[in-house]
């Protein structure tokens, strides 16, 4: 019987109680144990409390210095990136092995002092990047050698609920980097690993163009005289039932304690509403992401990637879970796809989740080593996506800088 990983949860919020709930339950209760919670806003403590209520044995603290003194082998680092480098470097000098939430942090410098921790400690970093588990992008990589040599990949997420980002702390790049790094860094990343190579440049070309100050709005929804013509306005009351549908969690609880209804044109923001990116790897490899959160149609909503190699292309959707591949055929019409359609799996994130829980918890009880959760991939869709922030506000490209390894 493989060890029992006694787990911590350092910020308990939308992404910290998606990632308790399958570990409370299911395969992994017998696996796993949640033995410790740290969060310094009392309404998502108190939350806290609520679903875990069936585990006496849990403790619950505001203060990270005690925190870090509870017994455990794994803390999740899942509050906002503008708290990850000081909690993932606190928890990885107290001699913890860290679950990191994706992005890894808000720049590149925050990477770095992570992984200068992860160094000294001696202790695994899992990064999480959960898409990378998705049972789409896991078959892509094994139909990555059909398509051959690499030449040319395209991304576009067009991401249906992106407007809420302009309610929330996300729109200010203080706390989340930009929405390139919050939201850019998963397409990001799975592009990188596509790709085989390392980036070298980054241009962009992005603005906020839509949800700019409308001067017959009001601040909240709430009282607004436009709420029978605005198509972003926010049924408080309404919302909140469906965010507890949704996530399982209280609206008011997923925003901290505040009104939900914070008008998003009015509400103030230095982030943009919408991205193309342009990367250049070191083989010669190219590509383009499109991100988008002004659109809100749901049936198109998500990833799509394609990869054109010199033998095919590679066609995907993680919303509709297909895969298409071409191959080449010069001179020829060619034969119709070979098509896969993936069933469609149980967890959050399309699946995602509880294969990357079952990969960590693996690791940790087996003592196996980590090769697919690595702080290199974390720095590297950083970098980029703070690249590609920076080349729209300064009408450059922009070279990534190198992780000395």
């Amino acid at each position: 019987m493989m060890k029992k990983i006694k787990v911590a949860v350092a910020g308990f919020g939308d992404r910290g109680y998606s990632l308790v709930v399958p570990l409370i339950s299911g395969e992994f209760r017998s696996r796993a144990e949640i033995v410790a919670v740290l969060d310094n806003n009392s309404v998502k403590l108190d939350f806290a409390r609520g679903v875990l209520k069936e585990f006496p044995g849990v403790q619950y603290f505001t203060s990270l210095k005690d925190f870090l003194k509870c017994d455990a082998d794994l803390v999740l680092v899942t509050p906002p990136q503008f708290a990850h480098r000081d909690l993932a470097c606190a928890a990885l000098d107290a001699g913890f092995h860290i679950f990191l939430e994706k992005p890894m942090a808000r720049n590149e410098k925050e990477c770095k002092e992570i992984i200068a921790a992860e160094k000294r400690s001696g202790k695994n970093v899992f990064m999480g990047f959960n898409l990378r588990h998705h049972p789409v992008c896991v078959r892509l990589m094994e139909l990555l050698p059909k398509a051959g040599k690499m030449q040319q990949m395209v991304c576009t997420d067009f991401f249906a609920g992106g407007y809420s980002y302009f309610r929330r702390w996300h729109r200010f790049e203080e706390n989340s980097g930009g929405l390139t790094v919050e939201k850019g860094c998963h397409s990001i990343d799975l592009l990188n690993l596509f790709s085989g190579s390392v980036p070298l440049r980054v241009a962009a070309f992005g603005g906020l163009d839509r949800f700019t100050p409308d001067p017959e709005g009001s601040e909240y929804c709430s009282g607004c005289a436009k709420t029978a013509s605005c198509p972003f306005y926010m049924d408080i009351a309404n919302a909140e039932e469906q965010t507890l549908i949704g996530t399982g969690i209280p609206g008011i609880i997923v925003n901290g304690g505040k009104k939900l209804d914070l008008c998003v044109m009015n509400s103030g923001k230095d982030t943009m509403d919408n991205t193309t990116v342009l990367i250049e790897y070191a083989n010669g490899c190219r590509a383009m992401l499109g991100e988008c959160f002004t659109s809100s149609v749901k049936r198109t909503s998500g990833r799509q990637f394609t990869l054109n190699g010199w033998d095919g292309q590679l066609w995907s959707s993680l919303t509709d879970r297909t895969i298409r591949f071409y191959p080449n055929r010069p001179g020829e019409k060619g034969p119709e796809p070979e098509v896969e359609n993936l069933p469609r799996s149980t967890g959050s994130h399309g699946g995602a989740d509880p294969l990357m829980l079952d990969y960590i918890l693996n690791c940790l009880a087996k003592g196996t080593p980590n090769t697919r959760m690595l702080t290199r991939d974390g720095y590297y869709a950083v970098a980029v996506a703070a690249a590609a922030e920076r080349a729209v506000r300064e009408k450059r490209v922009v070279d990534i800088e190198p992780l000395d390894v």
